[in-house]
């Protein structure tokens, strides 16, 4: 897993080979607003909110039926569809070139976690991450961040690109 380091250092590198700041590069534009924003990203966020509070209910309450304990486990996957469908809803009402550099990052994001979450199975199968946090896979959590990382990485490359 890369360290903070490296992932500020790619960032960097990012930043000045597309001659831009770091501030620059991820600053919003002129027709940001952060209603909308927050409307969109909305499910995403109770979709973490669950996450983080599935295992504490789990921990909390470890005499619940297992079918309960299994909905709560399961619980961020309906917000986290909620989220595609307004990503969705979204992207259909933005310009030509905003929706391809949009649907160009989604694709690299999921390729890349995909990619990632792979690795880190391959290398748990044979004992690198024994006794580690990542014994048993990324988690929701972690796996969100890698997407979440990489697809605004992708946004802001290919933003300026196309510049």
């Amino acid at each position: 897993m890369p360290s903070m380091l490296d992932i500020k250092t790619s960032m960097l590198y990012i930043a000045h080979m597309t001659k831009i700041s770091l501030l620059e590069a991820l600053q919003c534009g002129k027709s940001y607003s952060l209603k909308a924003d927050i409307k969109m990203n909305a499910w995403a966020i109770v979709a973490v909110i669950f996450a983080l509070a599935a295992p504490w209910l789990s921990q909390r309450h470890a005499d619940l039926p297992i079918s309960l304990r299994a909905a709560l486990a399961l619980s961020p996957l309906f917000p986290s569809l909620l989220y595609v469908r307004s990503i969705r809803r979204w992207n259909h009402s933005v310009d030509e070139l905003q929706r391809r550099i949009q649907i160009e990052a989604a694709l690299f994001a999921t390729a890349g976690a995909i990619f990632f979450v792979t690795a880190i199975s391959l290398l748990s199968g044979v004992g690198i991450f024994q006794a580690t946090s990542l014994e048993h896979g990324l988690g929701f959590i972690r796996i969100f961040t890698v997407i979440l990382f990489l697809y605004v990485l992708r946004v802001v490359v290919l933003s300026r690109r196309r510049q």
